[in-house]
């Protein structure tokens, strides 16, 4: 993409009408979490085909907490990066953007390899402290200390889509996705089950497909950058660290962060109480997460990735008019499919479920975790979109704040108290709990912000000014 090119994309953000924009800027995005998403769901069903398939699963739900904590560095570092480069364009500040671009390329690097460092010294201390048992232990530690090596590409990655996305392109980051994920799906049952000249890994040789997948994701996104095409041009200079450029990162990526880590930390308590219930339950927790996490494929995550450049370029342009219609057009639009979404899995929960074991326990607290989770979807994307909007206007304690509500403040007594009362099923309802109460808060906060910036105090740049001009 060209300077002009980029111009023009960045401009549109301020001008094109909010639907066909929002719709336009988030189906690259949800293409990327969709095919993840299967992925995962296909990866899932590969592991099923084990020996010890229930407790395979059950190992990868004991390390979702850690991946969630690598994922968190990769998307705070991005949701940061793409909330400055978005707003530097609304600011008409454009000459600052390939400095931020060398930090945004230098930072995940540093994140990287200290994850990796710290799981690949401490392996068996990583598997316990997210929740794993004794029994389970072993087997996670085979596909961590693998799949550790993977850790700084997949940051790397991350942070560098936020660049893309903070200037418009959400395609280039949808296609890194795609061709990553892709190749993970397609390398699972060689390396897994020793198909062609390939050697039996097992669970392994899952792990493997993933970082060699990583790594595609990496180099394109290295070559993609350094190309003409990108609208990027990092000098040397560019690389050194700027701690102007780190803080304001910090200011939306920290707590992006922080709210990763968050849900690593709900994941590890759900993994410590149904421990308690067997492996079962914790592989009922981590298959209905898969399948969650597919149907929001096609909702939040995706449409952040157009919801947060699209609020910074307005709130920078000072068209606060614009930035709210986002927000309640995206609202909107998501909680009208998620009762479409939910509806349709939780009528045929057990069909989609039934391929990844033929465990009757197994796949009746799947079906039971899987329809209490998608019950109250459509409640959640309000309060997530006020999320997304908070970090593109670069509030990110705020953004933070509003996400913890719902994953702290309610969910981990939840989860603790109705599995005491009301066991392995009560544990969990606690989601679905908490969704509701979640908007206890989401409410008053999202007011508090509209009125601090009414529509009616908006003052909007024109856009080709905004964009730096043709």
């Amino acid at each position: 993409m060209t300077q002009k090119r980029m111009a023009k994309r960045t401009a549109e953000m301020g001008s094109a009408p909010i639907g066909p924009l929002l719709i336009r800027m988030s189906i690259p995005g949800i293409i990327s979490m969709v095919v993840m998403s299967l992925y995962n769901i296909v990866d899932t069903l590969w592991v099923s085909g084990l020996e010890n398939g229930t407790e395979a699963i059950a190992a990868l739900t004991v390390l979702m907490p850690l991946q969630q904590i690598a994922g968190a560095l990769g998307m705070g570092a991005g949701a940061g990066v793409t909330s400055l480069v978005s707003r530097r364009f609304g600011e008409r500040r454009v000459d600052e953007v390939n400095t931020i671009a060398g930090n945004a390329v230098v930072l995940p690097v540093i994140l990287g390899v200290g994850v990796a460092a710290i799981c690949l010294m401490f392996p068996e201390a990583m598997a316990l402290l997210f929740g794993g048992s004794r029994e389970l232990v072993s087997v996670a530690i085979i596909y961590l200390n693998v799949s550790a090596f993977g850790f700084p590409f997949q940051i790397f990655t991350m942070t560098v889509n936020g660049l893309y996305r903070g200037s418009g392109n959400t395609l280039t980051p949808m296609y890194i996705m795609a061709a990553s994920a892709l190749l993970n799906a397609g390398l699972d049952p060689f390396l897994i089950y020793g198909w062609g000249p390939f050697p039996e890994l097992g669970l392994r040789g899952a792990a493997m497909a993933t970082v060699t997948a990583q790594v595609l994701g990496f180099l394109i996104s290295i070559i993609y950058l350094n190309s003409g095409r990108s609208g990027y041009r990092i000098k040397p200079s560019d690389l050194r660290l700027r701690v102007a450029i780190l803080r304001d990162i910090a200011a939306v990526g920290v707590p992006s962060f922080i709210n990763g880590c968050v849900r690593s930390t709900v994941g590890s308590v759900f993994n410590w109480v149904l421990a308690g219930f067997g492996p079962a339950a914790i592989a009922a927790q981590g298959l209905s997460m898969r399948v969650v996490m597919l149907m929001l494929s096609f909702m939040g995550p995706g449409v952040s990735q157009a919801v947060v450049p699209i609020t910074g370029f307005n709130f920078g342009a000072k068209d606060y008019r614009r930035m709210w219609r986002t927000w309640l057009t995206s609202s909107a639009g998501l909680s009208a499919i998620g009762v479409v979404l939910a509806s349709v899995i939780i009528i045929f929960a057990e069909s989609i479920l039934s391929p990844f074991t033929k465990d009757p326990e197994f796949l009746a607290l799947a079906v039971w975790a899987l329809r209490l989770k998608v019950a109250t979807i459509f409640l959640v994307e309000p309060q997530m979109m006020g999320v997304f909007t908070f970090q593109g206007m670069g509030m990110g304690f705020r953004a933070m704040v509003l996400s913890l509500a719902r994953n702290v403040i309610f969910v981990i007594p939840l989860v603790i108290w109705l599995a005491n009362t009301f066991g392995v099923k009560g544990a969990f309802a606690a989601q679905p709990v908490a969704d509701v109460l979640g908007l206890l808060i989401a409410g008053p906060m999202l007011w508090k912000a509209y009125r601090q910036y009414p529509p009616s105090a908006s003052d909007p740049q024109p856009a080709s000014d905004a964009a730096g001009g043709e």
